[in-house]
């Protein structure tokens, strides 16, 4: 696989549009749709901002460039999930226990009502 490649595959499997990605990297989405496109050249510090927008160290991006991470999307259990997803698991750990407890009576609330669709 290729940069530009292994970065989409990153934004894609964490649900992301290239404007959350690219604001959070300090670019616009055109650009970076031409570097997952490998139609743009890539300089280190850019390439730097791009895996920290994606929450990846540079090893790993390159660890996987050469094949040796074998199995990718395990190495970010988070990039398993959408981003609303992420959000709450963030805040979920920001409280204590009896806001966590608060929290999946919340959600199991919610579910009940089917999400109150």
């Amino acid at each position: 696989m290729d940069i530009g490649g292994i970065l989409k595959a990153r934004r894609v499997r964490r649900n992301e549009t290239l404007e959350d990605v690219a604001f959070r990297a300090g670019t616009d989405a055109g650009n970076l749709s031409r570097i997952e496109r490998n139609r743009q050249d890539v300089s280190v510090q850019r390439l730097g901002r791009l895996c920290d927008a994606l929450e990846m160290s540079l090893t790993e991006l390159f660890e996987e460039l050469e094949g040796k991470a074998k199995t990718p999307h395990l190495r970010d259990p988070a990039s398993a999930f959408d981003k609303d997803t992420r959000q709450l698991i963030d805040l979920s750990d920001k409280l204590n226990a009896t806001g966590r407890r608060l929290l999946v009576d919340l959600a199991a609330r919610l579910a009940d009502t089917k999400g109150l669709s």
